[in-house]
């Protein structure tokens, strides 16, 4: 089955069987404890402080492995993938989270959607874009940020290497073709 929150994709087992096994273990407060502390490790890159009143023993190593798999599976994915509250509460009770860790997961994520979506778009590694400065039938100068690139190739090379961009290229825009357009 595939599921909104993973990108349409298959549940991996092992994502499974933590949910299973390791978080439906949890008490409610526990795991919305983990949810929130999550979230805010995912967006600020460090864990916020919790009262030591409040924390249900919640500080030991292997509780970071929580926080590591509910920050990035079920809160930050869902995010990149914009998948909405509801869609991630029913789909996480679906595969065997009890339903009151369903609805603290869902606060969660409402409470830190936006952040976590901008984490998410901050995170895509962009190239800087790159300038054709000269070219000759054997070779090409390109400039990169600051960086000043020359290439050199046989002919033949060339040639390959020119159709293998333009079919490249071709298949792009082959596949922009069937993107909804953002008016949608």
């Amino acid at each position: 089955m595939k599921y909104h929150f993973l990108g349409d994709m298959e549940c991996p087992s092992w994502l499974l069987e933590e949910i299973c096994a390791n978080f439906s273990n949890l008490t409610v407060l526990k795991f919305r404890e983990l949810c929130q502390r999550a979230s805010h490790l995912m967006i600020y890159g460090h864990d916020k402080p919790i009262l030591a009143s409040t924390s249900e023993g919640i500080n030991s190593i292997s509780h970071h492995k929580n926080l590591i798999l509910i920050g990035r599976w079920l809160l930050l994915k869902p995010a990149g993938y914009e998948c909405p509250a509801e869609d991630l509460e029913k789909e996480v009770v679906q595969l065997g989270l009890p339903p009151e860790h369903g609805r603290q997961l869902k606060k969660t994520y409402d409470i830190y959607k936006n952040d976590l979506r901008e984490k998410v778009r901050n995170s895509v590694h962009k190239e800087p874009h790159a300038t054709i400065l000269a070219t000759s039938p054997t070779s090409f100068k390109m400039q990169s940020g600051s960086q000043i690139f020359d290439v050199s190739m046989s002919s033949t090379m060339m040639s390959q290497f020119r159709n293998d961009i333009e079919n490249s290229l071709s298949n792009l825009r082959d596949f922009t073709d069937t993107l909804p357009s953002a008016e949608n």
